[in-house]
Parts: structure tokens; C-alpha cells; sequence
């Protein structure tokens, strides 16, 4: 059985959310438990007694807007922060939220600890799954300097080894693909990277390649990573109403938006599988949201990755 822990109080459009979207995935899979973290002041009706469905009221929440203070981390009865717990008492497979992105990436890096010192986790989001492609970092991280850019890579490059038979090909998103181009932090990376026998690097990728090209690992740091997304979720929306009318062209749009593209991203780099769902999320969003989830904890996802830098380290002989 795959044990999700859903954290219920993350979403702007409240915990009902989470629990249609609990009810939908047991309908769907039968191999799945699913333990969701509440408030029990929400007001709302809980959903009927299942087998397979467990609530756990919590007597905290951790707002969006909350600032990562270190008094976050005392605050062991939030719904955030009992649902990572499930994770360090294996008693689920994977976690599953929409809330504070800033306060889970702490939290996560406090309770389960990283794969490696001085790796930093980082936030991947597949920009389709066939074949696979993956953005990263998307905001986990703002200011990297190179090393840390070096560490998205190879967690990038892990996580297409652990999710697809593909080979890993990194490109590091810049303002274009001259020698010349770009920041000391991104000319340095590049210098770095191409230095390395693993991963497969390709040096820069302009932002037209993010869809397109040889590239299936586009490196970034969390600003830009964050931007590009918002930016391309903003335009398929834009575009997805300007063809509204378009019988043809909005149901392609639909198809692609439902098919081609995993809800939610991934966060990467710690010993745990998370999915941090998009905070606007409605139902289907959150139902792939946790289906997402669903599919890392049977690769175990993070148990490769960490298998594969281990392996890349005694190799390497770091």
C-alpha cells in the first residue's frame, strides 16, 4: 500500500479541496491509504468513514504569508509539520501539500535532514512527462551561487535517471548561448559543469528551449525558475480563454494542460518524497497533485536519488 500524508490546510480555496480530492484518488486506487491533517475549526463537514481515509485534527496552521522564523520550528502541531513528522516515522510514503512553500522546504530540511552536506534541495517541475523534461530550481532557493547550481544539476540529472529511461542532458538556463554571456555566477557554473564526467552537460539553454531541444535537466536558480513557471502557467491560461470560443483549439489546450503536465512540483535534495502543490489548486489540480505523489513513493524517489549521488560520489572519488 502507498501511505500519503495530505496536509489539508495549505490551499487558498480551503481544506475541501483536500478531502474531495482524498475521497477521488481512493476511488481511483486501491492500493492507496491516505491520512489528511486538518484543522478542526475549519467549520466544514469531514467526509464520510472510509477504510482507507484517516483525519487527523491539528490545533495549528502555518499561514502562506508566515515569514520562516525559528519559532516555526516549534510548532510541532501544525498540520505542516505533522505531516512531515508522518515521513521521519515512516508511517507514510509521501508528503503532500499546497501551503507556505518557504516553510516546508525548512521544515522538510529539519525533520528529514538533506542527502548530502552542502546540497541544497530544489523544487523540480516537469514541464512534460514524454518525454520527460524538468525545471529546476523553481523557488526553493534564491540566492545560489555555483556550487549550489552544480547540486540542482545533479539532483535534476538523479531524478530523470530515477523517473524515465532517458539519459540526463543539463542545460543552464542564460540570456544566450555565447561564452561570453551571462553573470560571473552563471559563467562559473558553466565551468564547473563542464568539468564533470555526470551529468551529461550541454552548456547554456535560452528560454526557447525549455519546451524544445536535446535539454531535458534546464538549471536555474529559484527567482528565475519561479518566474519562468508563473510566466508559462500565465500565458497557457491566457491562451486557454483567449480560445475559449475556438471549440478546437481550447480543447487542445485542456488536453495538454491535463495530460502533458504533472500538478504540482517536487522537492528534491531531502530524505523524504514531497509534492508541493500549486496554492490556486482546485479539485483536479489537487487530485494530480497527489497522484503525482502517488508515482514518486512507488519509485521511492528520493532513495534513488540518493543511491545515484552516492554511487556518482565513490566513482568520482569526492
Amino acid at each position: 500500500m502507498i501511505r500519503v500524508a495530505l496536509d489539508a490546510m495549505g490551499g487558498d480555496l480551503g481544506p475541501r479541496i483536500a478531502f474531495d480530492g482524498a475521497v477521488e484518488i481512493l476511488s481511483r486506487h486501491k492500493d492507496v491509504v491516505i491520512t489528511v491533517y486538518h484543522s478542526p475549526h475549519s467549520g466544514l463537514d469531514l467526509p464520510e468513514p472510509h477504510n482507507r481515509l484517516s483525519l487527523i485534527a491539528c490545533s495549528d496552521v502555518i499561514d502562506g504569508d508566515e515569514e520562516i522564523v525559528l519559532s516555526l520550528f516549534r510548532r510541532r502541531n501544525s498540520t505542516l509539520y505533522q505531516s512531515l513528522n508522518a515521513l521521519v516515522t515512516r508511517s507514510s510514503d509521501v508528503v503532500v501539500t499546497l501551503g507556505n512553500t518557504g516553510a516546508m522546504v525548512a521544515l522538510a530540511r529539519h525533520l528529514l535532514g538533506v542527502l548530502r552536506p552542502k546540497l541544497y534541495p530544489a523544487l523540480i517541475r516537469e514541464l512534460y512527462s514524454n518525454p520527460l523534461r524538468c525545471l529546476v530550481d523553481l523557488g526553493a532557493n534564491v540566492h545560489c551561487p555555483p556550487s549550489m547550481l552544480v547540486g540542482f544539476a545533479e539532483l535534476g540529472a538523479a531524478y530523470i535517471e530515477a523517473l524515465s529511461n532517458e539519459t540526463p542532458k543539463v542545460g543552464l538556463l542564460n540570456v544566450g548561448v555565447e561564452s561570453s554571456k551571462g553573470s560571473a555566477v552563471i559563467r562559473e557554473t558553466d565551468r564547473l559543469l563542464a568539468s564533470k564526467v555526470w551529468p551529461t552537460y550541454l552548456g547554456y539553454a535560452e528560454g526557447t528551449e525549455l519546451f524544445d531541444g536535446e535539454k531535458n535537466v534546464i538549471v536555474c536558480d529559484g527567482m528565475v525558475g519561479n518566474a519562468v513557471l508563473k510566466a508559462s502557467e500565465g500565458l497557457l491560461s491566457f491562451m486557454m480563454n483567449k480560445f475559449k470560443q475556438a471549440e478546437g483549439v481550447s480543447s487542445l489546450f485542456e488536453t495538454f494542460y491535463q495530460t502533458e503536465r504533472r500538478h504540482g512540483a517536487c522537492l528534491v535534495g531531502v530524505r523524504g518524497n514531497l509534492v508541493k502543490g500549486h496554492g490556486r489548486s482546485d479539485l483536479p489540480a489537487m487530485v494530480g497533485a497527489i497522484e503525482y505523489g502517488i508515482d514518486i513513493a512507488r519509485a521511492n524517489l528520493y532513495s534513488a536519488i540518493e543511491t545515484r549521488l552516492c554511487n556518482e560520489a565513490l566513482e568520482s572519488g569526492d
